[in-house]
C-alpha cells in the first residue's frame, strides 16, 4: 500500500511540475515588471494584451501557452502576456485598445504589432522572422554609431 502511495504522489508530483513547466513558456508582464523586461538588451518579447471578460480573448484558448513551449530554446525571444484589466498603465502606455492585441518589442522598442492568423505556426513563424530584422536593425544602428 506504501508503494502504491509514493507512486501516485509521484506521478501527482511529475503532472505538477510538468503544468508549471509549460505555464513558465509565458511569463505574466505586469506594471512593476514591463518595462524592465522589454528593455532587456538584444532580447525579443512578443506580448499578448488581453483581459479576461474579452470572447476573442477566451477563444485562443491556449494558444498563447502553446506557442510559449514552441519557442522554448529560442534564445532571445521572450513570450509575455499583460492582463490589461490589472495592469491597464501599461496597456495605455502602448496604446492597447483591443483585444487580443500582439506586439513584439525589441530593446524597449515597439518593433510592429501581429494581425495574422491566429496559429502558433504563424505566430512562431512571425517571431522568428521579425526578431531577426529587429536584431539585425539594431546591429546596424549600432555600427553606424561608431
Amino acid at each position: 500500500m506504501k508503494s502504491h502511495r509514493r507512486s501516485l504522489l509521484l506521478a501527482s508530483f511529475l503532472l505538477l511540475s510538468t503544468l508549471i513547466t509549460v505555464k513558465a513558456d509565458v511569463i505574466t508582464l505586469t506594471a512593476d515588471t514591463f518595462s524592465d523586461k522589454v528593455n532587456e538588451k538584444d532580447t525579443a518579447w512578443f506580448v499578448q494584451f488581453c483581459v479576461p471578460w474579452c470572447k476573442h480573448c477566451k477563444n485562443l484558448g491556449s494558444l498563447w501557452e502553446d506557442l510559449g513551449k514552441a519557442m522554448e530554446g529560442e534564445d532571445e525571444i521572450e513570450i509575455g502576456q499583460v492582463d490589461c484589466a490589472i495592469s491597464k498603465p501599461v496597456c495605455n502606455k502602448v496604446d492597447i485598445h483591443s483585444y487580443p492585441t500582439f506586439k513584439l518589442f525589441y530593446n524597449g522598442e515597439e518593433v510592429v504589432k501581429y494581425q495574422g492568423p491566429r496559429d502558433v505556426e504563424s505566430l512562431k513563424a512571425f517571431v522568428l522572422e521579425e526578431a531577426e530584422k529587429a536584431a539585425a536593425n539594431a546591429q546596424f544602428d549600432n555600427d553606424r554609431d561608431l
